[in-house]
């Protein structure tokens, strides 16, 4: 490879790494120690779903995906809060695609938060609004599941308006 080569390619994967959260530099569970301690507090879980399977139809016979892509959504007093790549949210009492991919939330609470549900649901669906469309690399159900998680974790009683 020539000089020219390389250096395109160090610029393009450089450029990706600063797209992404960088989840290696804060570990696999991240950074919970800013949210509110338990006292009075709900518990709110990060989760993920076999993405490879979200976009099938009916379900087939058992398999295993070769990439380990994930879907992330916030679990929330008995809550789904999902971003979607059609760029709407989806909150329910069950994920996505549940009945037919695999997944689930993760065992222990990511934080604590004594916000109401309905706080989480209206940031939830104006979350569009105040960040744009859904985009793989830049605005997409990762970067969702964590701007929720800092309204859980740093706003306190109050709903960020």
């Amino acid at each position: 490879m020539d000089s020219k080569t390389i250096f395109a390619t160090l610029v393009v994967v450089c450029a990706l790494l600063l797209r992404t959260d960088a989840w290696w530099l804060v570990g696999k569970n991240g950074n919970n120690h800013q949210c509110p301690s338990r006292g009075g507090a709900n518990p709110y879980y990060f989760g993920t779903t076999n993405l490879w399977c979200m976009h099938k139809g009916k379900r087939g016979p058992p398999s295993r995906g070769i990439w380990e892509l994930k879907h992330r959504f916030i679990y929330y007093q008995g809550y789904y809060i999902e971003f979607l790549g059609n760029s709407k949210a989806y909150i329910a009492t069950h994920r996505q695609a549940s009945n037919r991919c695999s997944g689930g939330r993760e065992n222990s609470p990511a934080g604590y938060s004594q916000l109401g549900v309905d706080c989480i649901k209206g940031c939830a669906r104006n979350y569009r609004c105040h960040f744009g469309h859904y985009g793989l690399l830049s605005n997409n159900c990762h970067k969702f599941a964590n701007r929720i998680s800092a309204v859980l974790c740093t706003s306190g009683r109050s709903c960020p308006s």
